[in-house]
């Protein structure tokens, strides 16, 4: 066993693994309990090991042992292949939102930012004098928002003096608001209570209320995926686009 590992590179707990799955058997096992391989066994393993090494799970592989044909080995090839498509796209999707999930933890907790041009879809709207009602909401994210994960997305909510609009990004919604791109002065603050994030608002009102600046609306940014790392604690970033008059 020892020197057919050294001959495949690999370790003997391999060798025992294919042994015990039924994958392998060695040529004869002696007096001394010493595992014996042939050419036969060599030839047997390295396909076992290219096969694993292509991704076929070890019930493919038990298979392909007692049913060696062309027909057989196309079809499981197409099917490994066919997972293998699926895992992948899944590890670019974890790539795409790691890449996206690193500069919202390194930011600012205040800072001007230059952000792209948003386009929102809405899904979910309740008058400003009251709460929101979370059991409706949700419902409305399952009926409007199928495609998409609800803590794997960000919810807007722009306030005007009758209602909130809650929106996220996307255009599968036919009530659609675009968010200009520019520069923008963006506060991020944790929260643990709605009342938090009232003061907050107050606050970050006051601060863009310059003489200099054109009108513009306050836009409250709940970052899920970014609170999701943060024990009893939401993310919000109140976002204001500057334009400076004339």
């Amino acid at each position: 066993m020892g020197q057919l590992a050294e001959l495949m590179s690999i370790s003997k707990h391999q060798i025992r693994y294919n042994e015990e799955k039924g994958l392998l058997t060695p040529a004869l096992i002696d007096t001394n309990g010493y595992h014996k391989y042939g050419m036969d066994q060599v030839y047997q393993l390295a396909n076992i090991l290219l096969l694993r090494s292509l991704g076929v799970s070890t019930a493919q592989i038990a298979q392909f042992m007692t049913n060696q044909d062309n027909v057989w080995a196309k079809e499981t090839l197409k099917e490994t292949l066919k997972a293998t498509e699926a895992k992948l796209q899944q590890l670019l999707s974890a790539k795409e939102q790691i890449e996206n999930l690193l500069p919202e933890i390194e930011q600012k907790d205040e800072s001007y930012l230059e952000l792209p041009e948003r386009k929102l879809s809405k899904i979910y709207s309740y008058p400003i004098t009251e709460m929101l009602d979370i059991l409706e909401f949700y419902k409305a994210i399952k009926n409007k928002q199928s495609s998409h994960s609800l803590f794997g997305e960000s919810f807007y909510y722009l306030v005007n003096a009758r209602q909130i609009d809650v929106y996220v990004e996307g255009t599968f919604s036919t009530k659609q608001r675009i968010l200009q791109a520019g520069d923008y002065l963006v506060k991020r603050v944790w929260i643990e209570t709605e009342e938090e994030l009232l003061e907050a608002l107050n606050v970050f009102s006051k601060e863009v209320n310059s003489p200099f600046f054109e009108l513009s609306e306050i836009i409250v940014k709940e970052t899920a995926y970014s609170s999701i790392l943060m024990n009893n604690k939401l993310l919000y970033e109140l976002q204001y686009f500057i334009s400076v008059k004339g």
